[in-house]
Formats: structure tokens, C-alpha cells, sequence
């Protein structure tokens, strides 16, 4: 399976330059459970930050750290690239929000997402979606997965994504929740999952991108709106 890969490749460069916009398409139904937020291009972090409180999922306080309002990364090489942003900037506990389109994604696996909390080689977390229509959320810790959820769209209960695509036609939004041991994820503002076996370790934000291996072509994600909260 290509997300085997990520154990054992770990290529980082740097890029940035400039994307489009688009609109959301997942949307809950009959899921009392999945908590539904108003997401829109563009939008203003407090925004966000206020709906979170709101539901109880964020304390009060915090500030925003991390703000890269357009980037893209686009590589031929296989395997999974990552890209650092915000100069370094590390956290343990935040918000972070991203628009992103995936504009080449040649080959059905191919996929782009964001990697956060990353201390080292080993020692990471990432949110990726796949041309496949697969949602993956992991946490590597020293060597191991304490976070490994991995699922298609289509088989999530209360979600009907009948037109999603992660191509350049349409634009997704992403945000997670890290707060202590549990990471909470909504997709194009629905809720996708919480996973509480996290562990809450500073790290640093990257782009990321994964290209099958075998496939030659460009393959391209571009990102917009992409900030971060810290929670203290």
C-alpha cells in the first residue's frame, strides 16, 4: 500500500507561489453525531475560532501563529514529498485550517494534504486526501502508529459525498483540532472523525504531497488560507 511508503521516505524541500478558489461539496446527513460548521473561502480565522468554542471544542484564549496565504507544491519524483512553512514556527496544541485543490493528481492514489506536529523522521502526524476519494489521518510516534485512520468517503456514515473530486474543479477545506491526546478533523466543515490515542508533542507544519510510484507525471496541490491557532 502507498501509505507504507511514509515510513520509510521522507524527501523535504522548499516551495511557494500562488492558487485559485472554488467550492465545498461534502455535506452531513442524518448524522446527529457530526458537527457541521459554516466554512467559507476566505474566511477569517477568529471566525472559525469562534464556531469551535462555540460547540466546546477549543478553550477560550489562544492567538494565531501561522498564516500562509497561498502555496504550491508540484514534483515528477515518487513518493511523499513535504514542504515546510511558517518558517519554522512549532506547536502543540492548535487549530489549523487549509484551503487546498488537488490541480494534477495523474495516477487514482496520488494524493495532497498537510503534516503537522513534525519533530523528526519518525516522529510526525499528517492529514491527507487521495484522488481516490480516501481520507487518511496518522500519527507517527517514535516508529509507531497511534493514529491510523484510513477510509474512503463513500463508506462514511452520514455523509453524502456523491460529487466529490480532489481535482482543480473543486476546492476542499480541512480543519483539525490537535488539543492534548485527541485530534478532531472536519472535512469541507463537516466532522469526519476524533481519534484520542494522539499523543501532544510540539512540532512544525509542512505541505505535503504523494506521487505513485511508477508515475512520471506532474502531480500539483495547491493550498490557499492556511493558518493556525495555538490553544493555551
Amino acid at each position: 500500500m502507498f501509505r507504507k511508503a511514509l515510513y520509510t521516505v521522507l524527501v523535504v524541500v522548499l516551495a511557494s507561489t500562488a492558487l485559485g478558489v472554488g467550492a465545498p461539496v461534502a455535506q452531513a446527513q442524518g448524522d446527529p453525531e457530526r458537527i457541521t460548521l459554516d466554512i467559507t473561502p476566505g474566511m477569517r480565522p477568529l471566525d472559525l475560532i469562534r464556531q469551535l468554542r462555540s460547540e466546546n471544542l477549543i478553550p477560550g484564549g489562544g492567538s494565531q501563529q501561522l498564516t500562509v496565504p497561498r502555496t504550491v507544491i508540484n514534483v515528477r519524483n515518487k513518493g511523499f514529498w513535504y514542504f515546510p512553512i511558517g518558517r519554522g514556527t512549532q506547536l502543540r496544541d492548535f487549530v489549523l485550517h487549509f484551503e487546498m485543490r488537488g490541480v494534477e493528481l495523474p495516477s487514482e492514489t496520488n494524493g495532497c494534504g498537510m503534516a503537522f506536529r513534525i519533530v523528526g523522521e519518525e516522529d510526525f502526524s499528517y492529514v491527507l486526501l487521495t484522488a481516490d476519494r480516501r481520507i487518511i489521518l496518522v500519527q507517527r510516534d517514535r516508529g509507531k502508529n497511534i493514529v491510523e485512520f484510513d477510509e474512503s468517503i463513500d463508506e462514511l456514515e452520514g455523509i453524502d459525498a456523491t460529487d466529490y473530486e480532489l481535482d482543480r474543479t473543486q476546492l476542499h477545506f480541512v480543519t483539525l483540532i490537535a488539543y492534548g491526546n485527541e485530534l478532531t478533523l472536519f472535512l469541507n466543515g463537516i466532522e469526519i472523525v476524533r481519534e484520542t490515542t494522539a499523543r501532544s508533542v510540539r512540532g512544525r507544519f509542512a505541505t505535503m504531497l504523494y506521487n505513485e510510484e511508477g508515475n512520471p507525471s506532474n502531480t500539483e496541490c495547491r493550498y490557499s488560507n492556511v493558518f493556525a491557532w495555538e490553544l493555551r
